[in-house]
């Protein structure tokens, strides 16, 4: 492990593995961002159906619900880079099939994007299981704050780009954008010099894949924190997963303001995450984790909840950005705590049960979002999803095993 070998905090820049992935990821989430803007406007362009659009955006997370604990128990056994070099090539041929599978058959593109998003379950908690291998414990806030960093200004760049880019060319160029991001970041995870944990292959001999499966949830079920954790998240993703599709029908129906509208909006977002995970990784050896996660997420449901009131597009990028500070200092947290609680022989499968209660909450919240778009007026989905978000993390000050993490 590169652990061992890598410097002081402020030398993270010269852990070539996390610089590699942090590389990597960067161009690969620009062109997700441009992915995520045109299949929910192909859908809509294609149908004018607001329960189809949320849709095709729930697909996306349904693989988690199907799949994450198998995907967690398998990272665990399998060497973590080549898991997500796999879901990188695998991704990148998918997407380049969408343009052609839409001029065939739209159900194909729901094929599609499901196909991407099983690769995806893979991917993710691959890389958050990595990345305490490749970096020391007491720089993984940093580290999480530094990715997130990436990711925020991929958003930036991405979604911003994508609302011009639809208005101008076809969506096809945004889907083989993607695929070429996914090749970049491939290679970089070719050019990584890492060596998988010896110890969990030796502890997980003879175990069969039904006990490693159980073991993931055994272990939340054990800590008390993390069990806390765990479930105040899934509670949390019921209404955090309505932003998207809400934020979509706010852009394109409501103001009137079209794809341009919504890129905006998903940029001032990223704008927010962005600073918000700067001043994390500003705030890293004084944040108190717990009560980090608490504040954002009260703030992310307020915020939401404010959406109902703006008239302008420019009024409700505010607001977003005001969100996305919010949601950067409770997700930052929310991933290092665990990364920080959980040991590697059974990060990934911890991982992967996440992953399946909480996409599994998170799905349910997208699609009844775009689902209840159709007959009950935005503004006033925003003000109940908001409540939703907001008043489990105030209750949540109460319960000590949440707010002193």
């Amino acid at each position: 492990m590169e652990s061992a070998e890598t410097p002081a905090p402020s030398a993270l820049w010269a852990n070539r593995n996390f610089v590699l992935l942090w590389s990597g990821q960067f161009v690969s989430q620009i062109g997700d961002r441009l992915a995520m803007v045109a299949f929910p406007w192909l859908v809509y362009t294609a149908t004018g159906s607001t329960l189809s659009t949320g849709l095709v955006l729930a697909i996306y997370t349904l693989p988690y619900v199907l799949f994450g604990m198998f995907a967690g128990a398998a990272i665990d056994r399998l060497d973590k880079r080549r898991v997500m070099l796999g879901a990188e090539l695998g991704r990148t041929v998918l997407v380049l099939l969408v343009p052609l599978a839409a001029d065939f058959a739209l159900w194909s593109v729901f094929v599609l994007s499901f196909g991407v998003a099983s690769l995806t379950v893979l991917f993710d908690p691959a890389k958050l299981s990595l990345l305490p291998d490749i970096v020391p414990k007491d720089q993984l806030l940093r580290a999480n704050s530094l990715l997130a960093t990436a990711e925020t200004l991929t958003e930036v760049l991405g979604y911003a780009s994508a609302g011009f880019l639809l208005a101008a060319v076809s969506t096809a160029t945004a889907f083989r954008l993607d695929a070429l991001t996914f090749v970049v970041s491939a290679f970089t995870l070719v050019m990584m010099a890492y060596t998988p944990p010896a110890r969990a292959a030796v502890q997980q001999a003879g175990r069969s894949f039904g006990h490693e499966l159980r073991e993931g949830f055994a272990y939340m079920w054990r800590h008390a924190g993390l069990l806390a954790n765990t479930l105040l998240t899934v509670v949390l993703a019921l209404g955090v997963g309505a932003i998207y599709p809400l934020t979509f029908f706010l852009a394109v129906e409501v103001l009137d303001g079209g794809t341009r509208a919504f890129g905006v909006f998903e940029a001032a977002l990223a704008v927010g995450y962005l600073s918000g995970a700067l001043a994390v990784a500003w705030l890293a050896k004084r944040l108190p984790l717990g009560r980090a996660i608490l504040v954002g997420f009260t703030l992310v449901g307020a915020g939401m909840a404010a959406l109902a009131a703006p008239e302008r597009v420019w009024v409700a990028a505010v607001v977003f950005a005001v969100v996305g500070v919010a949601n950067a200092a409770a997700l930052i947290s929310v991933d290092t705590y665990v990364q920080q609680t959980v040991p590697e022989h059974i990060r990934g499968r911890v991982w992967g049960s996440r992953f399946t209660l909480t996409q599994g909450s998170y799905a349910v919240s997208v699609l009844a979002g775009g689902a209840l778009a159709g007959v009950v007026d935005v503004r006033v989905l925003f003000v109940v999803f908001g409540l939703l978000v907001a008043l489990p993390a105030l209750f949540a000050f109460f319960v000590p095993a949440l707010r002193d993490a």
